[in-house]
C-alpha cells in the first residue's frame, strides 16, 4: 500500500442556500449546537465522503434536511490552515437557489434549528468558522451572475410577469428596480418571448419566458 508523505486534510462542503420570501432574498442558516463554535449561527454543511464528489455530497445534504434544489453552484475552495479548529478541513461552498419550502427545515445532529435570515442583518451576526467570508461571497456572485445570466425560473417558474421578474431582481440586489428602465433592457435586447397572459392583481398582465434561443451576451444595465 502507498503511505502518502504528505497530510491529508479533510474535505467538507458549506451550502448557502438562497430562496425569495415575501420579495426579499434570504439565506437558509442554523445555531450551532456543538462545539466548537456552540451557539454561533452557521451555514449548513457536511463532510464528502469517500465515495462521493462535492456536487454528491451537496445534494445528499440538501436532501437530508427535506429541500431540493433547482440551482447549485460551485463558489470557492476555503483552504485556510486554522478555519476548523478541530482539524485541517478544505470546504468546497457552493451556493444554490431553492423553491421557498412550506415547512422550515429541521436540524440536525450539530444545528439545533435553521430560519431564514435577509442577508443584510445575517452578516453582523456571530458567525461560526467562515461561514460569514462564504456568505458575503456568495451575495456578491449571485448579484452579477444575475446581469448576465437568467436566474428567475429558480424562483419563479418558467412563466412570470415582467413585475414579478423585477421583484426576483430586486429582492436579489436588496433595493427595488425602476420598472420601465428594466422592462426596455428586457425587451431591447429580446432576452423574453410573451408566452400569454395572467390576472394579477385586478388587470391582465402579459406573461414571460426567457428567450432561450438568443444565445447572444446580454448585460442587464441595473444600477
Amino acid at each position: 500500500m502507498y503511505s502518502y508523505t504528505h497530510s491529508r486534510p479533510a474535505v467538507a462542503v458549506d451550502l448557502v442556500l438562497f430562496a425569495i420570501e415575501s420579495e426579499r432574498l434570504v439565506v437558509l442558516a442554523g445555531q450551532r449546537t456543538a462545539a466548537p463554535h456552540k451557539g454561533r449561527i452557521c451555514l449548513p454543511g457536511t463532510y464528502v465522503h469517500e465515495d462521493e464528489s462535492a456536487a454528491d455530497a451537496c445534494t445528499r445534504k440538501i436532501t437530508s434536511i427535506g429541500l431540493e434544489h433547482t440551482y447549485l453552484e460551485q463558489l470557492c475552495t476555503f483552504t485556510e490552515p486554522r478555519r476548523d479548529p478541530r482539524e485541517r478541513v478544505v470546504s468546497i461552498a457552493h451556493y444554490g437557489l431553492i423553491p421557498m419550502p412550506r415547512e422550515l427545515p429541521p436540524g440536525d445532529d450539530k444545528i439545533g434549528r435553521m430560519a431564514w435570515m435577509e442577508p443584510s442583518s445575517a452578516l453582523g451576526k456571530n458567525w461560526a468558522f467562515d461561514h460569514q467570508e462564504i456568505l458575503e461571497m456568495a451575495v456578491q456572485r449571485l448579484r452579477a451572475k444575475i446581469q448576465y445570466a437568467p436566474v428567475s425560473p429558480h424562483f419563479l417558474g418558467d412563466a412570470f410577469t415582467l413585475s414579478e421578474l423585477a421583484s426576483v431582481y430586486g429582492a436579489i440586489l436588496g433595493r427595488k428596480l425602476d420598472l420601465s428602465n428594466f422592462r426596455r433592457d428586457l425587451l431591447k435586447q429580446n432576452l423574453v418571448t410573451a408566452v400569454g397572459t395572467r390576472k394579477v392583481r385586478g388587470p391582465v398582465a402579459t406573461t414571460y419566458r426567457w428567450n432561450w434561443e438568443n444565445r447572444s451576451p446580454f448585460f442587464l444595465s441595473l444600477g
